[in-house]
């Protein structure tokens, strides 16, 4: 039921025009967040369970991307769907996942969105919740949302299979050519050579494009090799000659 219809929700823009309030109580709209590659995370602040464990292992893989810069390649969002949060509860949170030297910087920001927005701007980006009264609890997806520069949804991951390198190639996926410029035949390369396996929720290595480019260098490298071999023996039966 809270199941992400990824086909569907793949290049949606959610509503850039929603307003939230992060967790200094400044109201600012979310196309404030785009403009780079952007990490959305919905959570619910009141949880004890896995809303902070995802975004504290978000902030304990992050510092292990070493290529993208936090605040300055691209930002982070966490967003509350629960609508009795307010700017306290995300303040609270926010010091209890170790995020708060992003926040200062301005890398990774928390809020939450009004009663009256809030089930449309999950909806937007395919993030589907329900209260179950026997848990006491929102069931909800773990899930990372990632965001193209123009606030089109690139990618999404989910948060028990974190790593670095994941993240590394989500944020490639999401801003294509501007992220890194000074590596974009790099990450050209990495987006090629690397597929994104829905049934994993992993990038993986695409073995059949491995493959398919070593069998053309190989073969350029044996027609190179014999052109060079042919020009020698002329040159050897001219030179005889």
């Amino acid at each position: 039921m809270t199941r992400i219809d990824e086909a569907r929700h793949l290049g949606a823009r959610p509503d850039a025009a929603v307003a939230l309030t992060d967790s200094d109580g400044r109201t600012f709209p979310f196309g404030d967040m785009l403009g780079k590659p952007l990490i959305l995370l919905l959570s619910y602040y009141g949880c004890d369970g896995t809303c902070p464990a995802i975004n504290v292992e978000l902030a304990r893989v992050l510092a292990k991307v070493d290529r993208f810069r936090l605040g300055e390649d691209y930002r982070v969002l966490t967003v509350s769907f629960d609508a009795r949060d307010d700017e306290r509860t995300a303040a609270d949170f926010l010091a209890k996942t170790g995020a708060a030297a992003e926040a200062r910087r301005g890398g990774w920001r928390h809020a939450v969105v009004s009663d009256r927005e809030v089930k449309r701007f999950a909806a937007g980006v395919g993030f589907n919740f329900f209260w179950s009264d026997a848990a006491q609890a929102f069931m909800h997806p773990n899930v990372l949302v990632f965001l193209t520069p123009q606030g089109r949804i690139a990618r999404y991951i989910y948060g028990t299979r974190m790593d670095a390198a994941t993240i590394e190639n989500a944020l490639i996926d999401a801003d294509w050519e501007r992220i890194a410029n000074s590596t974009a035949v790099f990450d050209m390369l990495t987006g090629a050579c690397f597929s994104y396996n829905y049934a994993t929720g992993r990038y993986q290595l695409n073995y059949a494009l491995v493959i398919g480019l070593g069998s053309l260098l190989l073969g350029l490298s044996l027609m190179a090799a014999g052109a060079w071999a042919y020009r020698r023996k002329i040159k050897g039966g001219t030179s005889h000659a």
